[in-house]
């Protein structure tokens, strides 16, 4: 035994163990003894060996050759491998979803928050400088800004009095605005030193995008071509003025179709968008239990995420679908029996495919998941300010 230990380089364990078995010990009861090897451990002569032992010959490496005990160990190790890999995907997937939520709820909460202190503070200042523009005392909030009546009806000193408020305080025209003409960084931010103050505080919730090949700087909304809505403080502009509408979700129907209201992004608080005799602007009392004289200011923000899906409502005790708002403008219903503004103009699609997170004629967006068309999540922001008229004219 000696002899063919030294002559092969490895010992008797180590050739048991290639060839599938182990020694068996009366003290341990390991198993099985290997076929070559006799009951002490020791290898038994054989043909091989003998042929090993003759000169010239090349030693014989036993237990070189696979087994049937050696295929299934590895086909079992293989097999393992395989499942360790595709628990790992498992957990991946699981974990992914987790942070990808912590993700963009963290992103869109802040980004919600970043645009409703804005509002907030834009509110504020439009009332106070509004309250400090000298005006007749019969002016209504409507008239003062030249929606109703509309600009293109007003007298030569009424048109007078809104180029000062829109020049002063707030220019609804501002809202949507070609920037193809200063191609310098320069002029551009001249040209938006120049704003009045009020659209100065929302110029950092504006979008830079292509309007019919155009490029636009323009608040979130639907698009409006308001061709009565008068020129902008800038005369040289053309009359056919774009602005900004906000539409305000009130119900939903199949599939998540929305019922819309329309809200100027600068309006009154009163009890009815549409009449503007029961607003507090105006000194002519219309109605016993509203407070007269008062600049009582809100501004509107479709707030709409970027990396979030609108999904529809469910009643209570309903089981749980899932089911996400299908983007389809043909199906949006203008809700006129609510007390929302009057649209003044037609609608204009901001691109020609209606994507994006403010795409559609509407302003709803549209994104693709669940492969599907979808809206975006969508929250209107509102911020208001309140301020005693001071001056009148």
């Amino acid at each position: 035994m000696q002899q063919h230990t030294q002559f092969h380089g490895a010992s008797a364990s180590d050739l048991a163990e290639r060839d599938g078995h182990w020694p068996r010990s009366s003290a341990r009861g390991w198993g099985r003894v290997p076929s070559s090897c006799d009951s002490r451990g020791a290898i038994r002569p054989s043909a091989h060996g003998a042929a090993a032992k003759s000169p010239g010959a090349s030693p014989t490496v036993l237990g070189a050759t696979p087994t049937l005990i050696t295929v299934r160990a590895r086909a079992r190790a293989s097999r393992a491998s395989a499942h360790e890999s595709g628990a790992v995907l498992v957990e991946f997937a699981l974990i992914v979803i987790a942070f990808y939520l912590l993700f963009a709820g963290t992103f869109e909460i802040g980004r919600m928050v970043f645009s409703a202190q804005i509002l907030q503070n834009a509110a504020r200042v439009g009332a106070r400088e509004l309250a400090l523009i000298p005006l007749p005392a019969t002016y209504t909030f409507d008239k003062a800004l030249g929606i109703n009546p509309a600009y293109d009806d007003l007298s030569a000193p009424d048109k007078d009095n809104v180029n000062s408020v829109r020049r002063l305080v707030y220019d609804p025209g501002l809202l949507a605005v070609d920037v193809s003409s200063y191609p310098d960084e320069a002029s551009y931010q001249e040209f938006l030193a120049s704003w009045p103050p009020l659209n100065r505080m929302l110029l950092p919730l504006m979008l830079r995008e292509d309007v019919g090949g155009v490029p636009y700087l323009r608040y979130p909304g639907a698009l409006v071509r308001a061709a009565n809505f008068g020129p902008p403080a800038d005369p040289t502009w053309p009359a056919d003025t774009l602005i900004v509408m906000v539409p305000v979700v009130t119900r939903r129907g199949d599939g998540g179709a929305e019922f819309i209201e329309w809200h100027h992004v600068v309006e009154e608080i009163r009890a009815s968008a549409a009449v503007a005799a029961t607003g507090p602007f105006s000194m002519i009392p219309t109605l016993p239990q509203v407070q007269q004289g008062l600049v009582a200011l809100r501004i509107n923000f479709p707030f709409q995420a970027g990396t979030l899906t609108a999904f529809q409502s469910q009643s209570p005790g309903d089981p749980i679908m899932n089911d996400p708002v299908l983007a389809d403008d043909d199906a949006v219903t203008v809700d006129t029996a609510g007390a929302g503004a009057t649209l003044p103009g037609e609608l204009v699609s901001a691109s020609a495919s209606d994507e994006g997170t403010y795409g559609g004629r509407y302003g709803l967006g549209k994104h693709y998941a669940l492969a599907k068309e979808v809206r975006p999540f969508r929250r209107t922001l509102t911020a208001q300010s309140i301020f005693r008229r001071e001056v009148f004219k």
